[in-house]
């Protein structure tokens, strides 16, 4: 096979007769070795995919939001020691100093923004804006952690890095990135979305792959700096040549941006500014991914060989980062590592005992419903419920995806493309009059400005918000529970020196801890 048919074989599900894809770019030692595109950029318009389609590149957005920083402070403008309340006092309510780097790293301690919009009763599909994500972060007292104690990924670093890039500049977030980044690469196609409701020419549509079918993707983000930049492979690639020869920044800046600190304790860690500064089969690269509603993006540099890979895509049914990582394998003639189905952990498998509520404990926080109705089992899916095809035992595979599920009592798990998970499946039956006990009532918080109610109906506890509705409390273990709405949520019942209940709080993936008070 030639070099072409090798990646091509890479990406099956973007070769469907009618089906979203992708704009996939290689460039080895500076030349471009493979330019391809997939499916459509518009599926229910029917149109193809072209290099000119523009889609939202998600978290691809941050490196964009460093280099804007770094540029300030190459102009001498600001300083990345200085506290950052030193830039953005109304924005700040917590007490412990926050150095402006530590943003810049993933090790601020700071609670994640979007988990605080979900866990403020806002839903996925709701638009939200850049001051809702003033208002919310300006009411938090607390954090995760202690400045510079853990790394951990958090948009609302780079949320307070845009503002503080507005306000030192003087210019709205776009302007200064079409200035001082965007015209002097010629990346002509690419744009920050700064309001749901902006005007985008060439703007391509997402689309979620159930497996079985494609469902429409609503994003109505108006929210810059972590997110929101809109682009194309072909603009990116002129960002990636910013990595090979800087031309937007002196090169010491650039030394600057790939730099990665280490913690409080000496341990080290691998994010860089907008970027994981990683090795590869022995190969040091630099790499980051955008994944929002069905967009995602990636890009990889690997530094010694010179060779750059960007994929940007219109549907999640194909995991970019392991794609890239085998593209850059196939073109230095390294093995591909492809995707095999696990094995089930029984063939001996009661079909009944498989559906139920499963999930995996934070930081790899998961949550999955599984329903049968007329003998066939379905996974709960972004936009619908999605029939499972049998494999063996007590394994299941999701439609045409590279995504399986062990299911049962025994050893559940799920499996894909990008990891192997381990699963508990929640007791479904009534509670004992112990877990019952003086949990019912109103809880409030005044940081993200939202109550819930904790209900009890048929023996259970259920948790209602007045946007969500209700969904039900499964119990872990004493006074933990675990629900889900847009992403799973540990519910954690918190009690006087008496044992009488007087709050709880919300743990997320992103979001650690957060009080509600009983009232």
């Amino acid at each position: 096979m030639t070099l072409q048919q090798k990646i091509d074989s890479l990406f099956p599900l973007w070769q469907q007769e009618t089906c979203p894809g992708a704009q996939v770019l290689v460039r080895h030692k500076g030349e471009m070795i493979y330019d391809r595109t997939f499916g459509m950029a518009d599926v229910e318009k029917g149109i193809p995919m072209t290099h000119d389609h523009v889609f939202h590149v998600a978290s691809i957005s941050k490196q964009f939001t460093a280099m804007a920083i770094l540029l300030l402070w190459e102009d001498g403008k600001l300083s990345l020691d200085a506290d950052i309340r030193e830039y953005i006092p109304d924005l700040v309510a917590f007490d412990e100093p926050m150095p402006l780097w530590t943003l810049l790293h993933q090790v601020s301690g700071l609670r994640d923004m979007l988990e605080l919009m979900d866990d403020s009763g806002v839903r996925n599909v709701d638009t939200i804006t850049q001051q809702d994500i003033r208002t919310i972060l300006a009411h938090q007292k607390g954090l995760n952690f202690p400045p510079k104690s853990r790394h951990a990924y958090c948009n609302s670093n780079y949320m307070y890095l845009a503002e503080i890039v507005e306000r030192v500049s003087g210019k709205g977030f776009n302007d200064f990135l079409r200035e001082r980044i965007f015209a002097p690469l010629g990346m002509d196609s690419t744009v920050v979305r700064e309001n749901y409701w902006q005007f985008i020419p060439n703007r391509g549509v997402s689309y979620w792959d159930n497996g079985t079918e494609y469902c429409h993707c609503v994003l109505n983000y108006g929210n810059y700096g972590t997110t929101s930049l809109h682009s194309n492979a072909r603009d990116l690639m002129k960002w990636m040549d910013n990595y090979r020869n800087p031309t937007v920044c002196k090169p010491e800046t650039l030394e600057r941006m790939l730099w990665v600190p280490t913690l409080k304790s000496g341990a080290p860690t691998n994010y860089a500014c907008g970027l994981r500064v990683d090795v590869l089969d022995g190969y040091r690269h630099l790499r980051h991914a955008g994944e929002d509603a069905g967009f995602r993006a990636f890009l990889l540099r690997l530094l010694d060989e010179d060779l750059d890979v960007v994929i940007v895509a219109n549907t999640a049914n194909t995991f970019t980062e392991r794609a890239a990582y085998n593209v850059a394998r196939t073109v230095l003639g390294l093995p591909v590592d492809l995707q095999r189905a696990p094995q089930p952990s029984t063939a001996d498998f009661d079909e009944k005992t498989a559906p139920g509520f499963y999930f995996s404990r934070v930081p790899d926080g998961y949550t999955l419903t599984v329903t049968e109705k007329d003998g066939v089992l379905y996974a709960t899916d972004e936009a619908k419920a999605a029939p499972l095809t049998h494999v063996a035992g007590d394994l299941y595979r999701q439609g045409r995806l590279l995504q399986w599920f062990r299911l049962g009592d025994g050893a559940p798990r799920y499996v894909n493309e990008e990891m192997d998970l381990p699963l508990e499946k929640a007791c479904d039956g009534p509670l004992s009059a112990l877990q019952l006990d003086g949990k019912e009532g109103r809880y409030e918080s005044r940081e993200v400005d939202t109550a819930y109610e904790v209900r009890q109906k048929d023996g259970r506890l259920w948790l209602w918000h007045f946007r969500r509705g209700l969904t039900p409390l499964y119990p872990v273990e004493g006074d933990l529970f675990v629900t889900t709405y847009y992403r799973p949520c540990f519910i954690r019942f918190t009690r006087d020196a008496g044992g009488a209940v007087t709050g709880l709080t919300l743990t997320g993936n992103r979001v650690q801890e957060l009080p509600f008070k009983k009232v």
